[in-house]
């Protein structure tokens, strides 16, 4: 025991002398190794279709020399010396201008400065950039002319001449009712892919109202647009009417064209408007023998009927019901609900004064377009909103012809015993026409204010 207390007091004196000794000399330095440098990246200027200017500066080497600096980049983030795409600057601190070449259009790139030594490379901060698109690499595509110009609707399109670097993916044109449209305006139309011409139907449009249009075509290095083309709606010829209800409850819609209210579709009772009923005829040889009023569906098909409404005689129109009404006109039915008849020729002929004439008023009364009518609907602009369908014809024998290429509607006036009056109007032409025509046929109604 007392070895082991003399072991611990030697112990303690040692320690004693060892404090007291290091305190009375000078401090020791410590040495920092040496570590890699800082470096931070310079703006990205000057871009082209394939060059870049950048550049950096090293704020510290490290305490070892900087033996390479430089930049890097590539269309990933955080790029490496690993790559090739990178230069080689020189060596020392401080700052330092570089080029990045050989890239590609319409490209975003990351690029960092770098600077290495003994101890390994530092990168400094990242930025993000992108090259311009080549032109070259774009479509190129003629705008074509606006055409048959209606209240709502107009006809254009375009002609692919060049797919540029890749296929062209789609293809249409644009409008607006400010300048210079694009794929982000009011209106676009897709109409197919790669080269070649196009053609275009613009629709829902304002009337009375100026657009401004460009073809476009796509492909997957951008958008190229045509020519700008600049196009007025056609103003309205109507106001919108009250309408009429008729004995069997169905409503008509009408319009308000130079002071006459006409119904805006084909009559479609199956009773005069004392509820008497206008037989349906469904074959051609009970069509042939009739001579009081009657009515069928073009090709006595029902599914006509819901498009064009009913084929009528005109002893129909002229409420003939019986063999006594024949010789009796004071036993005639009505067809046309009250306050309303059946339109007359004089109806028709101040129409068609007012259109400005025969050879013209058809195409503001046709529907636009050919859903229904057959190509080309010549001068179709429904600027009336009459909306003339192509509902055909029923002959006096039982067949049945123009359905998509002719609307006619009967006017009450008789012209002899054998025919009475009508009007008409066909696909291929603007014409509003009126001829006197067997009784027996069967054709389209409307009715007009009184």
């Amino acid at each position: 025991m007392k070895y082991i207390k003399s072991i611990l007091l030697f112990v303690i004196l040692i320690t004693f002398s060892n404090c007291s000794t290091t305190s009375n000399e000078d401090p020791i330095d410590v040495v920092v190794p040496p570590t890699i440098g800082a470096v931070t990246t310079a703006e990205v200027i000057d871009i082209t279709l394939n060059s870049a200017i950048s550049g950096g500066e090293i704020t510290s080497d490290g305490g070892s020399p900087i033996t390479a600096r430089g930049i890097v980049w590539d269309v990933h983030p955080n790029p490496t010396i690993s790559l090739n795409s990178k230069t080689n600057d020189g060596t020392g601190s401080g700052s330092f201008d570089s080029t990045a070449l050989d890239l590609e259009s319409n490209t975003t790139y990351y690029l960092r400065a770098y600077a290495t030594n003994l101890y390994g490379t530092a990168y400094g901060n990242q930025i993000t950039f992108t090259t311009p698109l080549n032109p070259d690499d774009l479509p190129v595509v003629i705008t074509t002319e606006v055409t048959d110009i209606t209240t709502n609707a107009a006809l254009s399109g375009g002609i692919v001449t060049n797919i540029g670097a890749t296929a062209v993916s789609s293809r249409g044109v644009v409008w607006s009712t400010t300048p210079i449209p694009t794929l982000n305006s009011t209106g676009i139309t897709v109409n197919g892919a790669n080269s070649g011409s196009f053609t275009s139907e613009i629709s829902n449009l304002l009337p009375n109202t100026t657009y401004y249009l460009r073809a476009y075509a796509t492909n997957l290095q951008g958008t190229s647009y045509g020519e700008e083309f600049t196009f007025t709606t056609n103003p309205l010829l109507y106001t919108t009417g009250t309408g009429v209800t008729a004995f069997d409850g169905s409503h008509y819609n009408s319009v308000i064209v130079n002071d006459q209210e006409w119904t805006t579709s084909n009559l479609n009772v199956s009773t005069y408007n004392d509820g008497t009923i206008i037989p349906q005829v469904q074959t051609a040889a009970a069509w042939a023998a009739l001579t009081t009023g009657a009515w069928c569906y073009y090709s006595f098909q029902t599914s006509n009927g819901i498009v064009y409404a009913k084929l009528y005689n005109w002893y129909a129109i002229a409420g003939i019901w019986n063999e006594a009404s024949k010789t009796d006109p004071t036993l005639r039915k009505k067809i046309a609900p009250t306050g309303w008849h059946v339109s007359t020729t004089a109806d028709w002929t101040s129409l068609s004064d007012f259109l400005g004439g025969s050879s013209i008023a058809g195409g503001f009364i046709k529907e636009a377009g050919t859903t229904h009518w057959s190509t080309p609907n010549t001068g179709a602009t429904n600027a009336t909103g009459m909306t003339a369908l192509p509902g055909g014809n029923c002959s006096t024998s039982g067949t049945f012809t123009g359905v998509g290429t002719s609307g006619n509607w009967w006017c009450s006036d008789e012209y002899n015993t054998v025919n009475a009056w009508c009007s008409g109007l066909v696909s291929n032409t603007k014409n509003l026409s009126s001829a006197p025509i067997n009784k027996k046929t069967g054709y389209s109604v409307r009715l007009v204010k009184n």
